[in-house]
This record gives structure tokens, C-alpha cells and sequence, in this order.
């Protein structure tokens, strides 16, 4: 291992067992108490009355297509990383030995470990609690349920899984397209955090990723065209298919493209922000 992929995971590590530690992850623990509540509970509720049981896939695949958690999701994550990266007097100590460009590619490296994390405790956790059977197929209480109860087919626990979803892939597919897609996404608002941090403007992070998180709850609310100019859009599969037609609305292609562009244009911005970052105030953060 050289010295700069050394350099790189030292800063990730030491900012990756920081942030574990951290009291404040237990905001993940409630937010599995949301996807239960908001997820889980209304799919077995419909799988008890149908008498099969879901695959246990499902209930993450609500979770990560659902407007409410997909929205609550982000917040708390963010919450989680609002301090990283922590420019503080040890970091000024610190850089001689790593470099400028190595410190931010150990930022990238942890943020990346955090939102793999992050996923994967949400991903557990619905398994955990959903009860069901692993199956590469849908469950017959998500693809049956609305032909044996007709008067249920638009009920909230019913749209958590729409046909656009059931008809158009398998589990499997959905699940990957879902944490890459979410991961991509979580990856874009840490780093406007970032971007803001590195400018001294902490606060400003925060409410430039939610601006950002707003427009486009908003635009995918309204199911104007330009929500697929906005990250949530592109984050959220089962939005990428019509679900009366089961017709194309915009190929996945483009939401990875999209994400991808998205997350190198930013991490660009904040490199050449990095290798000229000034230690302004760092008292203030010790």
C-alpha cells in the first residue's frame, strides 16, 4: 500500500470511527422505529388479511420508494454527518502529513462508508422485522391483494408497492436499483454539505441540501417534468415507470448518469476547495 492510499484511509477510519461512536446514531435506531411504523406494519397488516406472507424484501423496497420515508431518510442522515468533515485545529495539524488532495479523498472514502452503512442498517433492520420469506419473486399479498380486495387497491399500504414496481422487474432488481440509486442520492446532499463546509458555511450546508431535497418532493408531488432536474426524482425507481401503462417514463440509465455527473461535478468543486482551504476560525471548532 503507497503512501497516499495510506494517507487516504487514515483520514476515512479515523473519521468513520468518530462518527460510529457517536451518540448521535442512535437517530438511526429511530428512525427503524418510522420504517416499522410507516412500512412494515401496514404490509403485514395486508399480509395477515390475505394469509400469505410478504417476501422480506418488500418492506425495504417500500421504504426506499415511499415519498413520506424517502424524505425522512435523507433528514436523519444528514443529521448524522452534519459535523463531517471536521475542520477543526488538529485537522491543520494534521495536513502537512496527509496533503490537501489526500484529507478530501478520505472525506469521499467516509462518506461512502457512512451511506453503505447507513443503507445497510435500514436494509437489516426492515428484514428484521418484516417477517416474510426470501424469494427472488414478489410475494402474491403485493401482486394479488388488489384483485381479491378491490376497495383497498388505492389504499396507502397498497401504493406503497405499486404495479409499476411488481410488473416491471424482480425483487432482487428493485433492491439493488433501490440502494444504488439512494446511495447515489444520500451521496449528492453530503457533499453540498461538504461543499458549505469547506466555505465555513456549515449552517448554509444544511439548508442548501434541503432546498435541494424540497424541490424535488415538490416537483415529484406535482409529477411535473422537471422533477427529473432534481436528485429525488432519479432516486426513487418505481417514479422512472408508468404505473397504469407500465410504460418507460425515463430510463434508469439516465438516473445513474445523472447521479454520477451530479456526484462528479461536486466532489470536483469541493477538491479544488480543498486544496485551497483556509484554516479560518478552527478555534471555534476544537
Amino acid at each position: 500500500m503507497n503512501k497516499n492510499l495510506r494517507c487516504i484511509c487514515s483520514v476515512a477510519w479515523t473519521e468513520y470511527v468518530g462518527w460510529i461512536v457517536n451518540p448521535r446514531m442512535l437517530m438511526a435506531g429511530v428512525m427503524l422505529v418510522f420504517v416499522r411504523t410507516l412500512a412494515v406494519n401496514p404490509l403485514l397488516e395486508h399480509a395477515e388479511k390475505f394469509g400469505e406472507p410478504l417476501n422480506m424484501l418488500e418492506p425495504f423496497i417500500a421504504v426506499g420508494n415511499s415519498g413520506v420515508l424517502v424524505l425522512l431518510m435523507p433528514c436523519v442522515f444528514m443529521a448524522l454527518i452534519s459535523d463531517y468533515p471536521r475542520i477543526t485545529a488538529d485537522t491543520l495539524l494534521a495536513m502537512p502529513r496527509t496533503g490537501r488532495k489526500n484529507w478530501y479523498a478520505g472525506q469521499v472514502l467516509f462518506r461512502f462508508l457512512a451511506v453503505t452503512s447507513f443503507l445497510v442498517v435500514m436494509l437489516v433492520g426492515s428484514i428484521l422485522v418484516s417477517r416474510g420469506e426470501f424469494g427472488r419473486e414478489w410475494s402474491d399479498t403485493v401482486t394479488k391483494y388488489a384483485f381479491q380486495f378491490p376497495n383497498e387497491a388505492y389504499s396507502y399500504a397498497s401504493l406503497l408497492l405499486p404495479s409499476n414496481l411488481y410488473n416491471q422487474m424482480s425483487v432482487t432488481t428493485a433492491v439493488v436499483h433501490t440502494v444504488l440509486l439512494l446511495g447515489l442520492y444520500l451521496m449528492v446532499l453530503s457533499e453540498i454539505m461538504c461543499l458549505f463546509q469547506l466555505l465555513h458555511l456549515q449552517p448554509y450546508g444544511l439548508m442548501a441540501a434541503a432546498a435541494v431535497m424540497a424541490a424535488g418532493l415538490v416537483t415529484c408531488s406535482l409529477d411535473l417534468p422537471c422533477m427529473w432536474y432534481f436528485p429525488l426524482a432519479n432516486a426513487m425507481i418505481r417514479l422512472h415507470y408508468d404505473e397504469i401503462l407500465s410504460a418507460l417514463k425515463m430510463p434508469v440509465w439516465y438516473s445513474y448518469a445523472y447521479l454520477l455527473v451530479l456526484n462528479a461535478v461536486c466532489m470536483g468543486v469541493n477538491l479544488f476547495l480543498a486544496s485551497r482551504l483556509q484554516f479560518l476560525n478552527t478555534e471555534r471548532n476544537l
